[in-house]
């Protein structure tokens, strides 16, 4: 059976100029029918199926484009990275809700929630912002064991403990902005800030090696996103860059002596 413009838009929901636009991009060409009118066949309802199918499922037009002429294998393949990529924006949302709803019921008092619970329920919070963000490189590099306990010790935490890392992470800012004003191996700033990321690690990572530790200053100017952390804490894109030297060199120099 074959159908016009307007007939195909009425059967599937679609307007006449999205079918349009989908021909003059090339993604669902009208042919030209044996009765020499330009119409639609079974082939192309069924690749219109298809392109509303993935529309659905999140894919831009681009991605539906390089997707279709794919055999079935890559197909699924890369259904499967969508499918991933999903997940990991409704992990997010999840989170987003989760605190927004321990935010409202404490402005609007209707849930007054201890300290404690308070804290338990930062730590999940930061737990899971840092397993989406940098989990599958850390499993990858150190194994799921390694990065398992990394997270128990973590989620373990004291307030103290907590408020020690917290410190630590802003001693470790106010050095870096020093070291980077006069960037000098050795001086008195780089070595403060080694020592306040040091301690910052030991935290969730008392078996810290200096292998481990460089292995993990590479990640720093290997991925952009461990990059983009280290300069919005400090305001500088150099900051990455230098706290990977300046771990080299106090690792390298530890091991030596």
């Amino acid at each position: 059976m074959a159908y016009t413009t307007s007939e195909l838009a009425a059967l599937s929901g679609v307007t006449a100029r999205t079918l349009r636009y989908y021909d003059r991009i090339g993604l669902l060409t009208l042919p030209l029918a044996a009765n020499g009118y330009r119409q639609y066949g079974q082939a192309e309802v069924d690749r219109l199926q298809l392109i509303l199918t993935y529309r659905a499922l999140g894919f831009a037009l681009a991605e539906i484009q390089a997707l279709l002429p794919q055999p079935p294998a890559k197909q699924a393949a890369m259904l499967g990275e969508q499918r991933k990529r999903l997940l990991a924006e409704r992990r997010q949302v999840d989170r987003q809700l989760q605190a927004l709803d321990v935010t409202l019921a404490n402005q609007k008092g209707g849930s007054e929630m201890a300290d404690l619970e308070k804290f338990e329920a930062l730590k999940r919070q930061r737990l899971q912002e840092n397993d989406a963000a940098f989990g599958q490189e850390v499993e990858a590099r150190y194994g799921k064991a390694a990065k398992a306990a990394a997270d128990a010790r973590y989620a373990g935490l004291t307030e103290a403990q907590y408020q020690a890392m917290t410190e630590a992470e802003g001693q470790l800012k106010a050095a870096l902005l020093q070291y980077l004003a006069a960037p000098v191996l050795p001086s008195a700033a780089s070595k403060q800030a080694y020592t306040a990321h040091r301690t910052w690690l030991l935290a969730t990572t008392p078996n810290l090696t200096g292998q481990m530790y460089r292995a993990l200053a590479a990640m720093y100017t290997d991925d952009p996103r461990f990059t983009a952390y280290y300069t919005k804490l400090t305001g500088d894109a150099r900051a990455a860059a230098a706290l990977r030297q300046i771990i080299e060199h106090y690792t390298r120099e530890a091991e030596a002596n």
